[in-house]
């Protein structure tokens, strides 16, 4: 076994995990170390391990189809910090992953709508996932070649299954067992940086396994979509795509271009599809029944004739409402005022965007909407006053269309998804619908108020109410610019009129039909049920800590080393909601009797830590990730020097 370093001695870390969280605490690591360790006489070791650390990662794979794209423009993307960030360690400044790729030559993205507009390097072009591992890759070299000099950065490209406490050292340690391997690595700290692993299937998803497989069938449970999840899938196979967020669009690729299928733009300019003939037969279906829209794509939308100031939120007014008793309440009123701020918003764009307006109508709308009660009757009675119904917005509908609406037949429903997807991207590509543009920016403020408190350590006072507003304004955020790249939204109808794919509207449940020797699917929106080959649940898995199949994660809850916070109070023991690996500010796991390990952190967006902006950090947004792993990593430093100091020079 390897000792655990003593006076004049390395120092030893292990990042378990190198995909974003456990790269980014890495350079943040390197970054600080010569403020804590400057003294070149004493090295520390750190170790990253990883299965996929020749791969990019698990998510961002190098090897994955180049069709599976990012939801986000290349030039939006980074892993380095930057002039907008604030965290407490030094700004490291970096390329953003389109500035890498350019100069690298590596193809972002290959697509012939995009191709006919945007250059193969521009900052508004999607990349593919694949892509983005290379770049992680990179970043992993830069960081290690500018490492100080007294820094040794070791790769095992290898799992770990457990972590458990160097009880035969002199000093306090961890053990780290690597799968097929003998001798454990033995280190003063220990980061937990896994993402969010496999998880075990829940009862209902065993049950349905069961069900899918006694008929020939399959059941895949929610997670990310991968060749190896759809290649026993055969041609004219039915098969439900159970979501329709961006893990449904992943699917769609596997089963549609990857297997030879080919798009072309008509001489009309409509999208159309040839089929290669391996494609099975896809019925798309979900909760809500529609998409998100897409992504604002900033080369073909304008801009707000005049930008409103926020009247109903700030910082402070959450910051306030999180130190009240009554957690409901203060929940109650924060998401009035978040829904009075977005149709101030909204309003005020309808208002002065139209030249024909009168300023009248402008005065009292500016005057008086602000001085109203957030979500009162009054607030009501004046929209109506200055704004015919065509011009008013329900939140509510925006979020659920399909809402108390049925279709007659099949087709009806098919027509109507089309008009739909059509109405939602052509938003996000001209120039004249602003008012979703004013919304998108009241969500921006609302957002940035929430990180401003939170940081401000008013999450730890109250986390089931920052948790509470923040899932109100993530969920209206995922409709409004959540959706696939517009790109994929035009394909989509294209698979539509082709009928490759058929929508069928909000589900009502999948139903036994041994008569029939299948699975039948049943919708709530028009009046059809339909036999199914093949059920994937084309979403993310919910994050456990209970129900992981992460076998070093699991005997750290067995040991009761790891305690975990569930934020739906709607959830059973059949069906249990999310589960957040319970952490301090600074990282370090709670055990389930309170206790706060010395030795060992977690971070990641399934922690109790609060990541408001969860997914890669964007270019200029002061990054909760930067400021999270940071805090880790000078945490984990200051530690280090406090329980093991540098007397290797005293006489």
């Amino acid at each position: 076994m390897i000792e655990v370093a003593v006076r004049g001695h390395p120092y030893v870390v292990a990042v378990v995990g190198v995909g974003l969280y456990g790269l980014s605490t890495l350079e943040r690591l390197v970054a600080n170390i010569p403020e804590y360790v400057p003294k070149k006489d004493r090295e520390i070791h750190i170790h990253l391990i990883d299965p996929c650390l020749d791969r990019g990662s698990r998510t961002w794979a190098v090897d994955q189809p180049s069709e599976l794209w990012m939801n986000s423009h290349a030039g939006m993307m980074t892993l380095f910090t930057d002039d907008s960030s604030s965290c407490e360690g030094p700004v490291r400044k970096g390329p953003t992953l389109q500035e890498w790729a350019a100069s690298a030559g590596e193809v972002l993205s290959s697509d012939e709508t995009l191709n006919g507009l945007v250059d193969a390097f521009s900052p508004y072009r999607w990349a593919s996932r694949s892509v983005m591992g290379k770049y992680m890759g990179w970043f992993l070299d830069h960081v290690v070649q500018n490492a100080p000099s007294n820094v040794r950065i070791h790769r095992h490209g290898k799992l770990a299954v457990e972590v458990s406490s160097a009880s035969d050292s002199l000093q306090e340690g961890e053990s780290v067992k690597l799968a097929d391997d003998p001798v454990p690595l033995v280190c003063h700290r220990v980061i937990l940086a896994q993402g969010r692993p496999a998880t075990e299937p829940t009862p209902e998803q065993q049950e349905l396994r069961r069900t899918m497989s006694s008929y020939g069938g399959s059941h895949e449970p929610p997670g990310q979509a991968s060749l190896s999840k759809t290649a026993h899938i055969k041609p004219g196979d039915r098969v439900l795509l159970r979501g329709l967020g961006l893990t449904f669009f992943d699917y769609l690729q596997l089963l549609t271009t990857v297997r030879g299928g080919t798009f072309h733009r008509a001489a009309n300019g409509s999208l159309t599809y040839e089929p290669s003939g391996n494609e099975p037969r896809i019925f798309a279906i979900s909760r809500t029944g529609v998409l998100a829209h897409p992504v604002r794509w900033w080369p073909m939308t304008g801009s707000l004739v005049m930008c409103p100031v926020p009247r109903f939120t700030s910082p402070q007014i959450f910051s306030e409402l999180a130190l009240r008793c009554d957690t409901a309440v203060a929940l109650k009123e924060a998401t009035a005022r978040m829904s009075s701020e977005l149709l101030y918003f909204y309003y005020s764009d309808t208002l002065s965007a139209d030249p024909e307006r009168s300023s009248s109508a402008w005065h009292r709308f500016q005057q008086t909407y602000p001085s109203l009660e957030p979500g009162s009757p009054a607030q009501e009675e004046l929209i109506a006053s200055l704004f015919p119904m065509e011009e008013r917005i329900d939140l509510d509908r925006m979020m659920d269309p399909l809402q108390g609406e049925t279709f007659s037949t099949l087709e009806s429903l098919q027509t109507w998804m089309r008009r739909h997807i059509a109405q939602i991207t052509n938003r996000t590509l001209t120039k004249e619908h602003s008012r979703d543009l004013a919304l998108r920016t009241a969500l921006a403020y609302i957002t940035a108020s929430l990180q401003e408190a939170s940081r401000s350590r008013g999450f730890e006072a109250n986390p089931d109410f920052y948790k509470g507003i923040w899932d109100w304004a993530w969920a209206k955020m995922a409709i409004l610019t959540g959706g696939a790249p517009w790109p994929r939204q035009l394909e989509l109808q294209a698979l539509s009129r082709c009928g490759v794919v058929t929508f069928l509207g909000k589900e009502s449940g999948v139903a036994h039909a041994p008569e029939a020797g299948t699975v039948k699917c049943v919708s709530e929106t028009v009046p059809v049920t339909v036999g199914i080959d093949h059920l994937i649940e084309a979403r993310h898995s919910m994050p456990t800590v209970t129900q992981t199949s992460d076998a070093l994660l699991r005997n750290l809850v067995q040991r009761g080393e790891i305690s975990w916070r569930g934020f739906d109070r709607t959830s059973s023991p059949r069906a249990p909601g999310p589960q957040r690996v319970t952490v301090t500010r600074y990282g370090s796991l709670v055990t389930t009797d309170n206790r706060v390990s010395r030795t060992i952190y977690a971070v990641g967006a399934d922690t109790s830590n609060p990541i408001l902006t969860p997914g890669l950090p964007r270019v200029g947004t002061d990054s909760d990730v930067f400021h999270l792993t940071d805090r880790v990593a000078r945490h984990l430093l200051e530690s280090l020097i406090r329980g093991y100091p540098d007397t290797s020079t005293e006489e």
